[in-house]
């Protein structure tokens, strides 16, 4: 009884859920973004998060000229899915909101093909891909030594060695993507922020940012983080000035 007292109850709460991004959706459309950003953000308390909800969120804060808020959800929406093109466009239209323009870091043709494979999937796409490579491994050697015929047996030993090989790929796309997904990301959120060479504010005082910038944290000591900007530049803010991309 209990068991189906809790699947109705997450029924109800997907039911809910819905209405409410339709009813988001339907205050966007008219032009009401305030009012459909505080529908879509009740249904992320809730504990759901999708691309598409963080995309919304971001055109929401978008249309009201929120410059950090709608960086922040377009690389949230862009972290689960890193290849909509939707987002990636309407990412660079908030990029280009912001003070701070920025140049990145020439890198090689490799690392753009790294890069590129690691951004086919996300963290869990890839991880759902390992497993089921692994499952079709073991399935394919199964076969393999239960086969009687030599001609099925060569074939499915040639199967087997194939998805060893893809697993063991994926596997380092996997070990890669999770190194990736450790290091930290943040957006200035404060609209204008200085950077010192040191955490305190008596030291060099190296440059100012603005908000909407995205910077990587490197370090973190007391309420002081050290970041690095995409052309390299590395310097301290206070932590209460961003807010990590998690």
């Amino acid at each position: 009884m209990r068991i189906i007292f809790f699947i109705l109850l997450i029924f109800s709460n997907t039911q809910n859920g819905d209405d409410l991004f339709k009813e988001s959706n339907d205050l966007y459309t008219n032009g009401d973004y305030q009012n459909a950003v505080e529908g879509y953000l009740d249904i992320l308390k809730s504990g759901f998060e999708s691309a598409e909800l963080y995309f919304n969120i971001g055109n929401s804060f978008y249309k009201l000229n929120n410059i950090p808020e709608s960086n922040y959800y377009y690389e949230k929406a862009k972290s689960i899915s890193p290849n909509d093109d939707d987002i990636l466009t309407n990412l660079s239209f908030a990029q280009n909101l912001r003070i701070d323009k920025i140049e990145t870091l020439p890198v090689t043709d490799i690392q753009n093909l790294k890069l590129s494979i690691l951004d086919l999937l996300s963290e869990k796409g890839w991880s759902f891909m390992l497993i089921i490579l692994i499952w079709m491994t073991c399935f394919a050697f199964i076969l393999y030594i239960f086969s009687n015929d030599s001609k099925f047996k060569r074939s499915f030993f040639s199967i087997s060695l194939l998805f060893l090989i893809l697993s063991s790929f994926t596997l380092f796309v996997n070990i890669e993507k999770k190194k990736n997904s450790e290091i930290k990301y943040a957006i200035i959120y404060d609209k204008e922020i200085e950077v010192w060479s040191e955490p305190n504010n008596i030291s060099e005082l190296k440059f100012l940012l603005h908000e909407g910038t995205k910077v990587k944290q490197i370090d973190v000591i007391e309420d002081w983080i050290n970041i690095q900007l995409e052309n390299g530049t590395i310097g301290w803010i206070q932590s209460s000035s961003l807010r990590i991309l998690d």
